[in-house]
């Protein structure tokens, strides 16, 4: 299996494989509390966040189209509002309707970025945003998941990222990631925390500052 950067035109079929992988997710079922909401919203909600991926952030794709890996990139991994607005998430609020509108902002968003700040800081870092493959356990998550780890190893930084799926969890920490923390939405949605740190830190450590010490003996 190769993995490949999504375009513009991989789009529509990507948002396809994510609304297939999240239809049983507790924060989507949170957030939409209906199935036929969800498989009405959630393809144009995933589709401006592969778009703000491909613009911004990081988004690749296995080559059989099974799985789908975005990312927020070191130097976009806070979302600004001109940002989103060229991504074509002005229109969130309508297309979700006000009731799931505000689960999802006020409540998963919220929730999210406070503790996403509460546990990286202001340390360089990757935000994995969101990882889905259309058959389960048929191995094309993982592929993608090791892709994403192994440029995060390159650059010497750890990833963050979420997941509401208990059942994710041995699938991560075999991949190196920890749980950080956790919080309760609501009795069926516990979101977890996690974080892999970079396996070659020391080495990329130190490359970094001598990249650092050369720029500033140059400029």
């Amino acid at each position: 299996m190769n993995i490949v950067s999504i375009k513009e035109e991989d789009i529509p079929r990507a948002a396809e494989v994510l609304t297939t992988a999240f239809v049983n997710d507790p924060i989507f079922k949170f957030i939409f509390n209906d199935e036929a909401h969800y498989e009405t919203a959630a393809p144009w909600l995933f589709s401006t966040w592969i778009r703000w991926s491909v613009m911004f952030g990081n988004a690749w794709m296995s080559d059989d189209g099974k799985a789908v890996i975005i990312m927020r990139s070191l130097e976009h991994s806070e979302m600004s509002l001109w940002s989103m607005i060229r991504a074509g998430m002005l229109p969130t609020p309508w297309k979700l309707g006000w009731r799931a509108f505000k689960r999802f902002y006020f409540e998963i968003v919220a929730t999210l970025d406070k503790k996403h700040a509460s546990i990286m800081g202001k340390q360089a870092h990757w935000y994995g945003w969101m990882v889905g493959a259309t058959e389960r356990g048929a191995g094309s998550g993982g592929p993608l998941i090791n892709h994403c780890a192994n440029i995060a190893d390159e650059k010497g930084l750890p990833v963050f990222l979420e997941t509401a799926t208990p059942e994710n969890l041995p699938l991560y920490a075999a991949k190196g990631f920890q749980v950080m923390d956790s919080t309760v939405i609501s009795t069926e949605c516990t979101i977890y925390f996690l974080v892999r740190q970079p396996r070659n830190a020391g080495l990329s450590n130190h490359q970094t500052l001598q990249k650092n010490e050369s720029t500033i003996v140059h400029s």
